[in-house]
């Protein structure tokens, strides 16, 4: 089994979203392990020798299985994404967010840096490679109500009510304005946004 993964915005000295990062922490365990074995994410993070003292964006990169955790500090830009195009899948499953990227990594071959691609599973929308989605359709922003991997962001957005969760078909995607990739390591507002119009065939 590969070791699993989180990947947590370390901005201005505060470590972002760490109530839902806390949960998924635990809950990976528990699921897959039967028990917690590390315990207190925030507190093994900010105790780390290696933590930033600058206040540029980092990602905290803590990947954990049952013999060891590790955690890395990592100088953070987002990378341009200026294209969007969708793949389709029956049997990809990632409901955890591990360091197994294999999947995603088929799914990406070929496509150059600047083009992303949108997943549908069994006709529905999901995710990105690296990210949930949100839509907009004029006056509210949807997530696809199934996503491969629940994320942090996409939890927290849920939660304050930002985001609605809904099913989308290929067919709808005209009925949207706007798609935005929402990941852990980016502020709401700085999330990367696009025109449905990018996408083949919307």
């Amino acid at each position: 089994m590969y070791p699993f993964l989180e990947s947590i915005r370390l901005e201005d000295n505060k470590l972002h979203f760490m109530r839902e990062h806390e949960a998924r922490f635990v809950r990976t365990q528990q699921d897959n392990w039967g028990q917690v074995l590390y315990k207190n994410l925030n507190e093994l993070i900010t105790t780390h020798p290696d933590f930033p003292k600058e206040q540029r964006k980092h990602k905290c990169r803590v990947v954990y299985s049952p013999e060891a955790i590790t955690i890395n500090f990592i100088p953070y830009s987002p990378r341009t994404i200026i294209r969007l195009q969708p793949v389709s899948t029956g049997n990809i499953q990632y409901p955890y967010k591990s360091t197994d990227r294999t999947i995603f990594e088929e799914l990406t071959e070929g496509l150059d840096a600047e083009t992303e691609i949108l997943i549908f599973k069994n006709g529905f929308l999901t995710d990105s490679s690296f990210s949930n989605l949100a839509l907009y359709d004029g006056s509210h922003w949807w997530t696809p109500k199934k996503p491969l991997l629940h994320g942090v962001h996409r939890s927290h957005l849920l939660k304050n009510g930002i985001l609605r969760e809904r099913d989308i078909t290929g067919k709808e995607l005209p009925l949207f304005q706007k798609i935005r990739l929402i990941n852990a390591m980016m502020a709401w507002e700085d999330t990367w946004e696009l025109p449905i119009s990018v996408i083949p065939d919307s």
